[in-house]
């Protein structure tokens, strides 16, 4: 049958065939490289998004419950004033037994409106805060003694000025919302030492004979170093530097009066208006 047919017919029918094969071939072999390709990238798409994203996730800002570092340190001062007397003065009348005598006493006094010092702070958490503070204070005052004898009299003139030390700690309460005026808002308590020191006197007695006398022994102090119990309310304001502006009220109960001689005592109650400035 193939006999009859020329000479290198079937060869050639034979190429055309496999070359279109292989051209088919080829062609399959193209797209379905290309469709491997496209997988491939797909593949690593699908892996690394959620790597990218946790990434970025991650360095997204946490708030901190607790500070670190210098973060929890704020270091600066605070001025007190004093609307009211820090001596309770009064007139007291006294007649010794078995004498003739009379005394009269009285004091008065001025004293400095205000106490400074430095104020340190050291935050605990995002709501509890550690103050400590370190105040100076003054205080003058001028008791007078008149002794009636019948008709003699004497008088005796003490001027005392001596210096008071405040050392307050106390452990604030802060934010009590997350906004508005009550995040501003702070409670405090704690207790504080009062020392008195320098204390400088002069006294002068003057005779019913015209004669006088003077010395510069000191008064002494009922209590050199004096215990208390404080509360407070104040307000604390922060701008973008991160300076700290707490004005604030503040009630002391002294266990104690630091002189308490006569008409001569100390408050044991004392109100203060203060402000601090810290950073």
């Amino acid at each position: 049958m193939f006999s009859s047919q020329e000479p290198g017919t079937f060869w050639l029918a034979e190429t055309i065939l496999n070359v279109t094969r292989y051209g088919n071939y080829r062609t399959q072999s193209v797209w379905s490289f290309k469709r491997r390709c496209v997988s491939a990238l797909f593949g690593w798409y699908l892996a690394l998004v959620p790597a990218i994203y946790g990434q970025e996730s991650s360095s997204a800002p946490v708030l901190e419950d607790m500070p670190s570092g210098w973060r929890r340190v704020s270091f600066g001062g605070r001025l007190n004033g004093y609307p009211f007397n820090l001596l309770n003065n009064k007139d007291v009348s006294l007649s010794p037994a078995n004498t003739t005598q009379s005394w009269a006493i009285s004091t008065s006094n001025n004293y400095l409106k205000i106490a400074f010092g430095p104020s340190l702070e050291f935050r605990l958490t995002r709501k509890f805060t550690l103050c400590g503070e370190f105040l100076y204070h003054r205080v003058n005052y001028t008791k007078t003694a008149t002794v009636t004898d019948d008709i003699n009299i004497t008088t005796i003139t003490e001027q005392t000025r001596a210096t008071f030390w405040d050392a307050p700690l106390m452990v604030r309460y802060k934010n009590l919302s997350e906004s508005g005026f009550l995040s501003k808002l702070y409670f405090a308590g704690g207790g504080a030492v009062r020392n008195v020191s320098h204390i400088q006197t002069g006294n002068q007695t003057n005779y019913p004979d015209g004669t006088a006398a003077s010395n510069n022994t000191p008064a002494v102090a009922s209590a050199r170093n004096l215990p208390g119990a404080i509360l407070c309310v104040g307000l604390r304001l922060v701008d973008d530097f991160n300076i700290k502006l707490s004005p604030e009220l503040r009630f002391t109960r002294w266990m104690g009066a630091t002189f308490a001689s006569d008409s001569t005592r100390t408050r044991k109650d004392e109100l203060v208006v203060g402000i601090a400035l810290t950073y």
